[in-house]
């Protein structure tokens, strides 16, 4: 398979020639199953919930395969979509060999439970949202049914791991969709066309709920922020490679210059990273940042992300890694809102520097406080940045385009199945 080295020089509203726009079905209400490898409200998770309660009923019923009751096992019910609770080990990236030992002894019996279940809801299609679903993309090829492998991570592995699980995502798969340039990059070979297996499809997002005329109100007033102090906003788990320390420090060295300013962490501890998130809250109080800096932990829902990104004046995006798309960078711009964000992975594909926000190298926290400092000081510019990235969201971002294009996805592969040979 082969795509673009450098993804800056075919930016996304470019690439129509890799979307699939609509689906022509064979014949109506077919059936998917979604193979998610967590239960949370990570990014990949509000992802999938947000697709499958956009898909088209009248055509597709579709059925989320999750290892344990969380977070998203309710909403999902909650909207009409059908759960079924498969415990399933999820591959980290550690280099714990008891963590790699447990998920190896316990993947044959998991994989083997999830193919009977493929098989007892004669599904058409599985999709596994995540490289790391490992269950799903076996499954499918036992049970003998079409894979779509959605790639949402550039994966932070040593060379022989990432080999091997690109390998798998190209042996494993009928289809492999790629969030962005970036992402697809990694299954690059070199000289040789690209497969047309491999697809380029950014998320989408309710570009009703996310919009300029949106209020933060409630969220200013219950963390006690004025009305006209200006606020930079993280959004995020706190995972070490999302870089919450960075936005932290950033944060008090704007701090020097505007000491009216507000700061927030909106997200919460992981399981395995306690230690981490209480560090996150050391590093404020150090840098004298109390009743400046505010931890939201999970007190605000998927739900709340709207009013939260209207609360703000500008998004903060520090991961230290390459990150595959970010979410939150759409979010933010269809709210009107300017970003700050590292300048690495698919971000540059999203964020237009100089135009939708301001891009800083990964990890220069100096760098991200001139840029946040920028837009608090030059209005008329984050004003100009924001209108801009709402029109971009429009135009690449809809959450109705993304559902049609994968709805295409799945249309192909049914009807190339149903045909007689």
């Amino acid at each position: 398979m082969h795509t673009m080295i450098d993804a800056r020089s075919r930016p996304l509203e470019r690439r129509r020639e890799s979307l699939p726009e609509t689906a022509t079905w064979p014949v109506p209400r077919r059936k998917v199953v979604f193979v998610q490898p967590t239960s949370e409200v990570g990014g990949s998770d509000i992802a999938l919930y947000r697709l499958v309660t956009a898909l088209d009923s009248r055509r597709l019923e579709p059925v989320v395969v999750l290892p344990r009751e969380g977070p998203l096992t309710g909403r999902l019910r909650q909207a009409g979509v059908r759960v079924v609770i498969l415990p399933m080990a999820q591959l980290r990236s550690t280099r714990n060999p008891i963590v790699h030992l447990k998920y190896l002894v316990g993947f044959l019996p998991s994989m083997t439970r999830l193919a009977f279940v493929i098989r007892r809801e004669r599904a058409q299609v599985v999709h596994s949202n995540s490289l790391y679903t490992l269950h799903g993309a076996w499954a499918a090829w036992f049970a003998r049914v079409p894979h779509v492998w959605h790639i949402r991570e550039i994966p932070d592995a040593p060379a022989p791991v990432r080999f091997l699980l690109l390998a798998m995502a190209r042996r494993l798969s009928s289809r492999i969709v790629a969030m962005t340039g970036a992402v697809a990059a990694m299954f690059d070979r070199g000289g040789h066309p690209r497969d047309k297996s491999l697809l380029i499809v950014p998320d989408g997002i309710d570009l009703a709920r996310f919009n300029p005329a949106q209020t933060g109100e409630r969220i200013r007033r219950e963390l006690s922020i004025r009305s006209d102090a200006p606020v930079a906003g993280f959004v995020a788990r706190l995972d070490p490679w999302k870089g919450a320390e960075i936005f932290i420090r950033a944060a008090a060295e704007v701090s020097r210059r505007r000491p009216d300013a507000h700061y927030i962490v909106c997200g919460g501890r992981l399981p395995g990273y306690e230690s981490y998130a209480d560090g996150l809250r050391q590093l404020a109080a150090d840098l004298h940042l109390d009743g400046r800096m505010h931890f939201t932990e999970w007190a605000y829902t998927v739900d709340d992300i709207p009013e939260v990104m209207a609360a703000i004046d500008v998004l903060v995006h520090t991961s230290i890694r390459p990150e595959p798309f970010g979410l939150v960078l759409i979010e933010a711009m269809a709210a009107g809102k300017p970003v700050v964000a590292a300048d690495d992975g698919g971000v540059p594909e999203i964020v237009v520097d100089g135009e939708t926000g301001l891009l800083a190298p990964p990890g220069d926290w100096r760098a991200v406080a001139g840029a946040v400092a920028r837009l608090f000081d030059d209005r008329a510019s984050a004003r100009a940045f924001g209108a801009a990235g709402r029109s971009r969201a429009e135009r690449l971002f809809g959450l109705d385009v993304y559902a049609r294009r994968i709805e295409a996805v799945y249309a192909g592969l049914i009807r190339t199945r149903e045909v007689p040979a």
